[in-house]
């Protein structure tokens, strides 16, 4: 049985939740005993408010308010469903970020490397597009702050360069030889969910959505007007490593594809309280012939619209069987902006069905765990019919039979594809050998790659023995070595990764996705059928 434990990531879906903020107040009424005749009652909410009070001031070791506040809330909201969580103010934030589809900053894509601050994309049209950074340029000083030498980390960065739009801020760059200075105005930055859409043929068309955000429905849109333009006749819908986001986008999305009057999905409530949408007559992709890419890591927003387009047989779902998330969560803000996220409802899908994986209440290890499970079991290699019972079977209207209980089984089974892993690649696969090997060969050879444009560059371009001995020497240097059976084994894998890398380090992800477009096993499979 093939295995790929050392190498598959494990994914924490998206969780949305919500809860109460608690806080510490000395001689509080909270803490008075309420006496009856028999025995002293404590209300429990006064319970929970009097054993902090005692922590707070009898514990022998110190523990600031915030701390205890936080660590309570944590394992409160840890007794509930896996997707009810606490999220403190700085992921909270960067996650507000991600699902409104914008921040505010400079607008480019960094990474540290060797303790130097290297630019790998500057986002088209964005503050510092417009002061003239480039990719490739190595940002030296932020206003009066040195970042080049001093270990500076990733957090650290994005706070000096992040901002209140029309804000200054002066960076020093060096570009070859030449050190620059730009003065940029900051700006709203977005951050697309849309991060490739590309004509694959001259009648298929190919959209990755990587998450449900305030401004995904409006990217698909616009990306999906583009492709007709070109004629598109049929649509590879990604949603590969979605783990989700906003119930009413993946709505939006879903009602491009279907007949007025479908039901997309409902929810239920703890009282029973049924919410339904359905598809409005404005779909602008209803014609178009639709296959779905899902796998183990599409969760949530992502499995409402593969289920709405499997339970209304409108296409083809292809992958592997999809995360099993059917519980909807509501966000509250807290004091402090941090926030937490609470299950409200559980969704179903058109037919009925709830994909929600079973949980245990507090045991959220075993959950998330499951992902591993798959892969030991086999099942990313072959289909488990074991996997659905047929108590929890349905029918679509056109009398395909469907499965709840556990995320959605694709109509098409792909099995994972694990050709040229070896232990040499999965060394370099966890490491940034890739990416700094990518780094070192772009100052030489960007402008003369960039000038050719992705398409040519595409059918021009091939990564040669001379070049990937090359990188084998380099991730040498780096202390990743391999046996020679295993480098073999591995070449053709590492040679598609390091075109990836050298399509991303120029023309971002939608570079990287079309250039694995041309390889890539599930959109073959896709293809073919």
């Amino acid at each position: 049985m093939k295995k790929i434990t050392l190498f598959f990531p494990l994914f924490l879906a998206v969780a949305l939740a919500i809860g109460f903020y608690l806080g510490k107040k000395n001689n509080s009424p909270f803490f008075e005993k309420k006496e009856t005749s028999n025995s002293i009652d404590y209300d429990s909410k006064r319970k929970l408010y009097q054993v902090l009070d005692v922590i707070q001031n009898d514990y022998v070791d110190t523990i600031s308010d915030k701390e205890l506040t936080d660590k309570t809330i944590e394992q409160l909201l840890a007794n509930l469903d896996p997707h009810s969580v606490y999220m403190p103010y700085q992921k909270n934030n960067r996650e507000e970020e991600n699902l409104k589809g914008e921040f505010a900053g400079v607008g480019v894509k960094f990474i540290i490397l060797h303790d130097t601050l290297f630019v790998t994309n500057v986002i088209e049209n964005g503050p510092a597009y417009r002061a003239g950074l480039k990719n490739g340029d190595m940002i030296v000083k932020v206003d009066t702050t040195v970042v080049a030498g001093v270990n500076l980390q990733n957090e650290e960065v994005m706070n000096l360069l992040k901002g209140r739009p029309n804000t200054e801020v002066i960076v020093e760059v060096s570009r070859g030889e030449n050190t620059l200075l730009k003065t940029i105005k900051r700006g709203i930055i977005p951050i697309k969910s849309v991060t490739a859409s590309f004509m694959i043929s001259d009648t298929i068309g190919y959209i990755k959505l990587v998450r449900f955000s305030e401004t995904s429905a409006q990217e698909f849109f616009f990306a999906s007007k583009k492709l007709l333009n070109k004629g598109m006749k049929k649509l590879v819908f990604d949603l590969r490593g979605n783990g989700g986001g906003y119930l009413q986008i993946a709505e939006q999305i879903v009602d491009e594809f279907l007949e007025e009057g479908k039901l997309i999905v409902y929810t239920k409530e703890k009282d029973g309280k049924k919410n339904s949408a359905f598809s409005t007559s404005g779909g602008i992709l209803k014609n178009i012939s639709l296959s779905v890419l899902i796998d183990s890591e599409s969760a949530s927003a992502s499995e409402i619209v593969a289920g709405a387009i499997q339970d209304n047989d409108r296409g083809t779902v292809y992958g592997r069987r999809s995360f099993g998330k059917g519980l909807v969560q509501k966000p509250v803000m807290l004091a402090d902006s941090s926030s937490i996220r609470i299950t409200i409802a559980r969704y179903y899908t058109p037919t009925g069905r709830s994909i929600q994986k079973p949980y245990k209440k507090g045991n959220h290890y075993d959950y998330m765990m499951e992902l591993y499970d798959r892969d030991r079991n086999g099942e990313l290699f072959e289909v488990d019919s074991t996997i659905f019972a047929d108590s929890l079977s349905y029918t679509t209207p056109g009398g395909k039979i469907v499965y709840g209980g556990g995320g959605i089984m694709p109509d098409v089974f792909i099995p994972y594809d694990t050709s040229g892993y070896s232990s040499y690649y999965r060394k370099i696969a966890y490491s940034r050998v890739l990416t700094e090997f990518t780094i070192d060969y772009l100052k030489k050879n960007r402008k003369n790659l960039t000038s050719k444009g992705l398409g040519n560059f595409n059918a021009q371009f091939s990564v040669n023995d001379m070049l990937f001995n090359s990188f084998v020497k380099f991730a040498k240097t780096k202390e990743i070595t391999g046996s020679n059976s295993d480098i073999l084994a591995s070449k053709q894998r590492i040679k598609e990764r390091i075109k990836e890398e050298i399509a991303s380090g120029i023309w971002d992800e939608a570079g990287r996705e079309f250039i694995i477009s041309q390889t890539n096993n599930d959109l073959k499979v896709v293809l073919e059928n």
